[in-house]
């Protein structure tokens, strides 16, 4: 289903494709915009979180990129980067839905080719992907800062943070909790006994 070649006069660019995918490219286009030019690993995370039918297609179609650039070319995974991604509209499907009146009506299920070209960009310097310092953030390790020094861990789930108390503004009048409540029954109920035309 997919294939995986390099260009001759430029071993760094694996290109890897995927045909008549059933969705519609309208659809997978939603989901092939959100990675373009991203490194690999962010572009696999992004796609592990986002809510639509195409993202787990194109994480596939990726990962295999990756693999044939690590077996064929010996490329590494944390060099490569999301240059290019295309998606083409392939072959139309007919299906035919009954009417009234003995009429047919025409269902067009739609299929889409998806193109994905990966870069290897050695030169660049091995940036930590956001996804890591969140995640280092979480288990309590120090960050280094631009100066050089080490900040404090950021606080985790568990550890208690005390809120923040403003102080009370001269004109500002503190509402007790029985107002507070009486207030949100009134918008209720000024919501719910809306008329049209008022």
């Amino acid at each position: 289903m997919a294939t995986t070649t390099a260009k001759q006069n430029n071993p760094t660019l694996v290109r890897a494709s995927a045909r008549a995918l059933r969705i519609a490219p309208r659809k997978m286009r939603l989901v092939t915009n959100l990675i373009k030019g991203m490194r690999v690993s962010d572009a696999i995370t992004q796609l592990q979180f986002t809510n639509k039918k195409g993202a787990p297609y194109l994480a596939k179609l990726i990962r295999s990129a990756v693999a044939n650039a690590e077996t064929n070319l010996s490329l590494k995974a944390e060099n490569l980067f999301v240059k290019s991604v295309t998606c083409d509209m392939g072959q139309t499907m007919r299906r035919y839905f009954p009417r009234a009146r003995g009429s047919a009506f025409v269902i067009r299920r739609k299929t889409s080719h998806v193109n994905v070209v990966l870069e290897q960009r050695p030169g660049v310097a091995a940036k930590k992907s956001r996804f890591a310092l969140i995640k280092r953030q979480k288990q309590g390790e120090p960050l280094k800062t631009q100066e050089g020094s080490v900040g404090e861990p950021r606080q985790t789930a568990d550890s208690t943070i005390e809120p923040i108390v403003a102080e009370n503004k001269p004109d500002q009048v503190v509402k007790t909790k029985e107002q507070v409540k009486l207030n949100k029954i009134q918008n209720k109920r000024r919501l719910f006994n809306r008329r049209t035309g008022e």
